[in-house]
């Protein structure tokens, strides 16, 4: 929960702000019908997406390593090294489960923007959005800018993650087309 309390709550207003700011500069200029869902939707996609670089790229320590970035390539290395562990068991639930759920969203706003969304979108917007993370936390590592580890097993997890999103946003959708009928 320590993450939660450092998210950086002024750059997400600040960002928000411009993107309001910028919607109606653009709609003084091309007056459209505005659907106050979907811009609330995209308002909080903001603030997800920030919050989740943050968490995910910016150093969870005040010391950056001086060695060479952590790299994992092995499946299920981390996952097997988290299940078998005998310490503290939080720890281990923390990483594997933290890995699955901040994940979920990435899965369920495609329901909110797309007419049509199919399982193979999702994979690939799932594997991409890891992928470029996991790749971002390598280089800055190799650079001694951040201290993180690029680590195959968080692009298992977080894929899990958004294919759970997934799952979830078809049941919801499903769920409102029965009750709108």
């Amino acid at each position: 929960m320590k993450y939660i309390n450092e998210i950086p709550v002024f750059f997400i207003l600040i960002s928000i702000a411009c993107y309001v700011w910028i919607r109606l500069i653009y709609y003084r200029k091309k007056p459209f019908k505005i659907y106050k869902l979907r811009e609330l939707a995209f308002i909080i996609l903001i603030a997800y997406v920030e919050s989740l670089l943050y968490l995910t790229i910016f150093p969870s320590t005040n010391m950056v390593s001086q060695s060479l970035a952590s790299i994992n390539v092995v499946p299920f290395d981390t996952i097997n090294l988290y299940l078998n562990f005998t310490g503290d068991k939080s720890l281990s639930f923390i990483n594997l489960l933290g890995n699955v759920i901040v994940f979920v969203p990435i899965g369920i706003f495609p329901f909110l923007f797309w007419k049509r969304v199919s399982f193979i979108q999702i994979i690939v917007l799932g594997l991409g959005s890891t992928f470029f993370i996991e790749m971002m936390q390598l280089i800055l590592s190799i650079n001694g800018i951040i201290s993180r580890s690029f680590d195959v097993d968080d692009l298992i997890l977080n894929t899990l993650g958004v294919i759970i999103g997934y799952f979830f946003g078809l049941l919801v959708k499903g769920i409102y087309y029965q009750l709108r009928n």
